[in-house]
């Protein structure tokens, strides 16, 4: 996909880079220059093809490195925060 297509896509369903990026814990410029293929970041990569609902390879077909591979670092980033924020709202 385009970085056009995919900023529709994400804008359809009420998302933005900014939005993304705050999520995921990385910034709107990483997000961007992702899309953009102008960075590499499997994390950004495979939360953009969550957020849309398709897998990474339809998003990014031209970028083999993030195909048949599900990042659990997406996933694994947000327990970690969710059990950070556990640990600092205690006392």
């Amino acid at each position: 996909m385009q970085k056009d297509q995919i900023k529709k896509g994400l804008a359809d369903k009420g998302y933005d880079f900014s939005l993304l990026a705050e999520v995921i814990g990385k910034s709107p410029s990483l997000v961007s220059k992702v899309v953009s293929r102008k960075a590499r970041s499997a994390l950004v990569a495979h939360a953009i093809a969550k957020a849309l609902g398709i897998p990474v390879e339809t998003v990014f077909p031209d970028i083999p490195a993030y195909h048949g591979v599900t990042d659990p670092s997406v996933d694994q980033r947000a327990a970690k925060r969710a059990e950070l924020k556990a640990k600092l709202a205690q006392d």
